[in-house]
């Protein structure tokens, strides 16, 4: 059985008002072509290529923990028999995240087996019951609840249930388009709370997967350093699995920092008109 809450991580502490934020994009086709190597899901790939990444991030920092992390997974319980169509309802799953496995396809075995054990307990509850739980926790307390919570920095002294949230969210096969401009990518860019400093969200759009990574400046700065982590792992997958790229790796993008403002035009010189000091005219001896 799982452990019932989560090992330590650098990111597992309170946060700051200060971000970081890094993206990453690959192919859709690539990730299917391991996911049919490995006889497994779209989803399974996604979170074994997390799982190798942070496992790789953690191993740099010297702070790889010996139990495997623990996911908390975001899924629709959309029954299909709303009144409206665009109604959005959603629960969460915790799974074990494998990144105590040096095996890339070990490591894809054991994501298929954590999301399948924990959608298995997690159908034990009706949908109903999930979406209303907000009844038994009235907001005001709740809010006073997380203020307090931050105030005493709690997530520094108690051991979280979950590591990351990691986030995989389907979107459209075909291109959109603002003002007439075509949508070239949507990265997603989600939020961090006290205790889970670090948020990965992949979004699917047309024939890409793009990852948004989020997280607090002081707990995770080297942010774009994670996200090319996961980049390569989509490599060691297919050097692990012997599988056919569909399309060829692409080098990563450069990495995007703040936005260097243009230097302001210098001024032109304007000449000064030179004034002359007159002293009055004196008035010793005049009666």
């Amino acid at each position: 059985m799982p452990a019932v809450t989560a090992p330590p991580t650098p990111w597992n502490k309170t946060i700051t008002g200060h971000r970081r934020f890094a993206m990453r994009t690959t192919s859709l086709d690539n990730v299917k072509r391991l996911k049919d190597a490995t006889g497994s899901t779209v989803n399974d790939i996604v979170m074994a290529i997390c799982a190798g990444g942070l496992r790789e991030y953690l191993l740099s920092h010297d702070a790889l923990p010996d139990r495997p992390l623990r996911a908390m997974v975001p899924v629709s319980i959309r029954t299909g028999d709303e009144a409206d169509p665009w109604t959005n309802r959603v629960s969460a799953i915790v799974a074990e995240l494998p990144t105590d496995c040096a095996d890339p396809v070990e490591r894809v075995a054991r994501c298929r087996k954590a999301m399948q054990d924990a959608k298995r307990t997690h159908e034990l509850v009706p949908a109903a019951e999930l979406v209303d739980l907000s009844r038994y926790s009235p907001p005001v307390l709740s809010t006073a609840a997380v203020r307090l919570a931050s105030r005493l920095r709690l997530a520094d002294r108690v051991s979280q249930p979950f590591n990351v949230v990691i986030s995989n969210v389907p979107g459209p096969r075909q291109p959109l388009y603002f003002a007439g401009s075509k949508l070239c990518h949507q990265f997603p860019v989600s939020i961090v709370t006290d205790g889970q400093g670090l948020n990965i969200t992949v979004v699917s759009y047309l024939d890409r997967l793009d990852f948004g990574f989020i997280a607090d400046r002081e707990l995770v700065p080297d942010v774009w350093d994670l996200a090319d982590m996961h980049v390569a792992e989509i490599s060691r997958l297919f050097e692990a699995t012997g599988a056919q790229w569909a399309q060829p790796p692409q080098p990563p993008s450069p990495r995007r920092g703040p936005v260097k403002r243009a230097p302001k035009p210098a001024k032109p010189a304007t000449k000064k008109t030179a004034k002359t000091a007159t002293k009055p005219a004196s008035t010793t001896g005049r009666r």
